[in-house]
């Protein structure tokens, strides 16, 4: 089980790069360059699905990167992040009972 999210990355100024997951809100970085914006954006994504998986929340349904640099054009760049949903599945029943039901 795989997912791909789109992530679009903008170069703030000198020395300054932000990451986000547009389909995840909660999953947003920034860091001096833009691999490691994109490596912090990574991990705040497998945090935000965990916890989503952990809940029992559904998963949004990920823009494709066409749609996505049609709207994010010519602010950045787009990128297309590969998450092994098995892996972060077992994350989740690890942590269960650590994240609350939403309500």
């Amino acid at each position: 089980m795989h997912l791909y999210i789109g992530v679009c990355l903008q170069e703030l100024g000198p020395g300054s790069w932000e990451a986000v997951a547009p389909d995840l809100p909660a999953a947003r970085a920034t860091a001096a360059s833009s691999g490691e914006a994109l490596a912090r954006v990574r991990l705040a994504l497998e945090c935000a699905i965990a916890e989503r998986i952990g809940r029992g929340e559904d998963l949004p349904e990920p823009r494709t990167l066409k749609e996505l640099e049609a709207e994010t054009a010519p602010a950045g760049r787009v990128f297309e992040v590969h998450i092994n949903l098995r892996h972060l599945g077992a994350l989740a029943r690890h942590q269960k009972g650590r994240w609350s039901t939403p309500g």
